[in-house]
Order: C-alpha cells, then sequence, then structure tokens
C-alpha cells in the first residue's frame, strides 16, 4: 500500500508542479488558454497574468510540501504532513469547483483523494 501512496503523492505533486508551471511561465500563451478554457484576449491583461502567476506559486508550494512529506518529514510525522498537504490540495479543489470550474474537482480533487485513501492506508 505504502508503494501505491508514493505514486498517488508523487502524481498529485507532479500535477501541482505543471499547474504551477503553466500559471507562472505559460500565461500567456495558447496551451494555457486550452487547458483553462479562457480566451486569449483575457489572458493578455497584466493584471490576469499577475493573479495567475500568484496562483501558480501558491501551486507550486503545494507540490514542494507533498515532497517535502514524502521523502523528508520526520517518519513519525509523515502521515501528518502528507494528510495535511493533501488536504490543501482537496480544499483548494473544493474552492475551485464552486468559484471557477467545476472539473476542477474531478481533475485535482480526485487524484488527491485517492492518494489521501492510500496514504491512510498506507499509515
Amino acid at each position: 500500500m505504502r508503494i501505491l501512496a508514493l505514486i498517488l503523492v508523487l502524481l498529485v505533486a507532479a500535477e501541482h508542479f505543471f499547474i504551477m508551471y503553466l500559471e507562472m511561465f505559460k500565461i500567456p500563451g495558447p496551451q494555457a488558454a486550452r487547458i483553462f478554457g479562457l480566451p486569449q484576449e483575457f489572458m493578455q491583461q497584466k493584471h490576469v497574468q499577475k493573479m495567475f502567476s500568484n496562483q501558480g506559486l501558491y501551486n507550486g508550494f503545494l507540490a514542494v510540501g507533498l515532497i517535502w512529506a514524502q521523502f523528508a518529514a520526520p517518519e513519525n510525522a509523515r502521515f501528518g504532513a502528507l494528510a495535511l498537504f493533501l488536504g490543501f490540495v482537496i480544499a483548494a479543489a473544493l474552492w475551485g469547483a464552486k468559484t471557477a470550474n467545476k472539473g476542477i474537482l474531478f481533475r485535482q480533487g480526485l487524484p488527491a483523494v485517492l492518494a489521501m485513501l492510500a496514504v491512510a492506508g498506507a499509515y
């Protein structure tokens, strides 16, 4: 079960590193516009680019937190650290689904919930 938990945690972290990359470095751009379902004209606005960049930084923090929890947290704190950062991802997915796009719940929330279940079973 720990191997499954490890794989799922790394997938969630990789997804958030990718989101960080898109939000911080690919806006404005056609790939980000397509993925986020937003018009290029909207993403050309400087204040929109700043907001996305800020969001990207937070997504990077989530990814780094998951990597730290998985590989650097003390063994006796690993479950708590993983649960904390996965909980942050789940909370962000719930909020994003409510305020931005319901698809976030499945694209970001579901992998984090599956990782949380695997972590709970492994520790």
